[in-house]
Parts: C-alpha cells; structure tokens; sequence
C-alpha cells in the first residue's frame, strides 16, 4: 500500500518535470494565436505600485515603469502609507520615508502619467492601501467593463510590452476576469550564484521557476487555450484585474490579497487568461526572509476554506473543485515532503535502495533541470556555472527545507491563539 502511494507521488512529481518542459511547446501555440489578434480599442489601465519601506528602489521602480509605452490610457500609481511615517515615529527612526521619496521623484520626471496617493491610516496592509487606492479611482471611472486594474510588487519589472500584449488577451479572450502573468527571477539568481552563502536561496529559485511554469503557467495556459474553467490563485507581484469583477468581489481581501481574490474568482466560475509576458521578480535575499514570506503564502494558502465557507449555497461545482485544488496545495506543500525524506532515511537505514527509491531521487534533480532549461529558454545566461551545478547537485535538500514555512505559520498561529493577538507578518526584504 505504501509502495503504491509512493509510487503515485512520483508520477505527481514527474508530471511537473513534464509540464514544465511542456510550457515551452504552448506557450509558442498561444503566442501564434495572439500575434494574429487585431486591437481596435485599448483598455484603460491603472497600474497598482504599494509600496512600504521602499526607500532603496523607488529611483529603479519608477524609472523602469517609465519607460514602458502603451497606446492606450494608463496610471502608475505609487501607493504609500502612513503606517511607515508612524512606525519611523514611534521607533524614533529618523530617515526619509518613501512617500516624501516618491513625491520628490515625480516632481523631478514630470510624467502625467505618475499619480502618488497616500494611504492616510497607520493600520492596515497591502491590501489597505489598494483597496483605497481603487476607491479613488472609482471616483472618476465609469467605464468598469472596460479597465483593468494592474498590480505589481513595489520590486517588479514587468516586460515592456506587458500591456499592448494584455491588450491582445483582453481580445482574444473575451475580456476575462483576470488576466494572469508569471513571475520569473533573473536577477536574483545571477546574484546568489556568485555567493556561496546563498546555496539555499539558490535552490529556491529553482524551485520558484517549477511553480511559476509546470502549475501556474500550465493552468493558464489550459485555460486559455480550451474553455476549461481551472481553479487558480493569482500571483501577488503581477495580477490584472477587471475593475467590474474587482468590484463585484468585494475588492482585496484584507489577507490575502492575491491567493484569496483568485480562490473567490475560481469558486465562481471566473474566466482566467494567460498574459505570455514575464514580470522580472525579486526573492527573498535571505533564507530567514524566505521563511517570512512562505508564512504568508501558507496563510494565503488556507484561505480556501472560508471562501468556500462564504459561499455555501451557491457555486457547488466550483466549491467542490476548489476544495480539491485547494487541500491539493496544502498536501504537496506539507505532507508529501516528508513523506519522501522518511522513505529516503528508511532505505538509507535498511540499505533497500529500490527502484523506488532511485525514482522518488531523481525528482528534484528533474525539477532542477526542467528549471534551468526553462530559465535560458527565456534568456537567463549569466549565472556562475559552477555553484548552479553544485545548486543542481544539492537539490534534493529543498524536500527538507520547503516545509519550514508552514511550520513557522502553524507555530505563529497557535501562538496567536493562545495569547489572542494577531499573527505577525513581517516585510520580506529583496
């Protein structure tokens, strides 16, 4: 019985090696269709930029975004927050905040396309500042049919063509719900490469590349290339958003803003969409960081269980596929680990190095490579050869390593419950 679960485990993982690879032949097929697409009328677009404690990147942001050309109407708008002005104020920190930072950088471009607005209240998050932000706009735009509503880590360097091609999206798909990109680590990787400290952070990347394309990148694509209605969750550093299907659920949800709206969607049925232009990410710089933010992607993760609760009595065919989608995520994040480093440890042990054994090794040594030939089809050329071998070599420490944030989470949580406070979140810095 063991042996078959393990054996099915396999095929699971092996499946993301495949997919992986896959991406690669679809994504080419969609493109073709998208090049024939003609679009007569552009989308107003208002490009979400939050940002907290940005000081270092706010000159590299802005000045990326600038320089994007789009035909139709657009606002990139710097979100900021007072909370930053009184945590600096409480802490006695004495240093320029990003908002004053952000308005003495639009002065200097003149760009009316640049808006700043300034959350005014000192509790809140991400989603505070957004769902603000989309109440301003609601005060000036009728046409919700019609605008998107973009959002982008305060790090993020969306592809400059990024929203001509959504353009052609929004056409070819019908003008879906949510139009999703995918976020891929370039830089990150080429700077862990030359340090051999960042070996994990390395591995993570790796890793990131297998999510970003064999799931995500998959399930959009199934998606827009058939009428298959996939549950998917939106990616927090790059997510498009049609202003009416914003509205009409109930704008961000406070936590969490991108796996929780994407849940909500799915569940009714939402018509996703590919956007076949990659946004140029940062992770976490540091294995301490990473475990911050995983603790956050497992509360995003968690998610689905109220939203399915929320929507008891409508949607059942869409409850029933997010809840498989859903506890799917929580298994292959959590247990299925585990399950694969016990088995190693027992054959080690017992000196039973079956074929089993060697099939459930060669998994991340796939996944690794399945990554890295997806990271050069895209250009990525400029990494130290001899640490992405070692990283490649090391690969199978990430079955270890990957679950640590969920048990950061579970610890968190249980203490929050205990002393009746909120669970800390903690900014990542990149």
């Amino acid at each position: 019985m063991i042996d078959i679960l393990l054996y099915i485990i396999f095929g699971v993982y092996f499946l993301g090696f495949i997919f992986t690879l896959l991406t690669i032949f679809l994504e080419k097929k969609y493109q073709k269709k998208l090049d024939k697409v003609k679009v007569k009328e552009y989308k107003n677009i208002y490009v979400l930029l939050p940002a907290l404690r940005e000081q270092k990147i706010v000159d590299e942001t802005i000045d990326w975004f600038k320089k994007i050309k789009y035909k139709g109407d657009i606002k990139y708008i710097v979100v900021t927050t007072e909370r930053e002005e009184y945590e600096n104020k409480i802490n006695n920190i004495k240093e320029v905040t990003t908002s004053q930072l952000v308005e003495k950088k639009l002065k200097k471009i003149k760009d009316n396309r640049f808006m700043h607005i300034h959350y005014p209240e000192t509790k809140g998050n991400k989603s505070s500042q957004m769902n603000y932000a989309v109440d301003q706009i609601l005060k000036t735009e009728k046409d919700l049919e019609n605008t998107y509503i973009s959002v982008f880590d305060f790090d993020s360097k969306p592809d400059i063509n990024t929203f001509n091609e959504l353009n052609k999206v929004a056409v070819l798909r019908n003008d879906p719900d949510a139009i999703n990109q995918v976020p891929l680590c370039f830089k990150n990787y080429e700077e862990f490469s030359k340090d051999k400290s960042k070996i994990l952070l390395l591995l993570y990347a790796f890793q990131h590349t297998i999510r970003s394309c064999a799931i995500e990148k998959m399930k959009l694509l199934v998606s827009s290339l058939t009428n298959m209605r996939v549950p998917q969750y939106f990616m927090g550093a790059c997510m498009h958003i049609k202003l009416q299907s914003l509205v009409d659920n109930e704008k961000f949800p406070i936590f969490v803003d991108d796996l929780t709206l994407g849940y909500r969607m799915s569940i009714k049925n939402g018509n996703f969409a590919y956007l076949p232009t990659y946004n140029y990410t940062l992770i976490p710089n540091k294995v301490y960081d990473y475990v911050n933010s995983a603790v956050l992607i497992f509360k995003g993760i968690s998610t689905y269980i109220s939203e399915i609760k929320k929507s008891k009595g409508k949607n059942l065919w869409g409850r029933v596929k997010m809840f498989i989608a859903g506890t799917g995520n929580i298994v292959v994040f959590t247990i299925i680990p585990y399950i694969i480093v016990f088995y190693y440890l027992y054959s080690i042990i017992t000196l039973d190095f079956s074929l089993l054994f060697w099939l459930l090794f060669s998994i991340p040594y796939l996944w690794s490579i399945a990554s890295y030939i997806n990271l050069k089809y895209e250009g990525f050329n400029k990494d130290n050869k001899v640490m992405s071998f070692l990283a490649f070599v090391l690969s199978p420490i990430w079955f270890i390593f990957r679950p640590f944030g969920f048990f950061v989470y579970l610890k968190r949580l249980i203490i929050s419950k205990i002393s009746k406070t909120d669970i800390k979140y903690k900014k990542t810095e990149r």
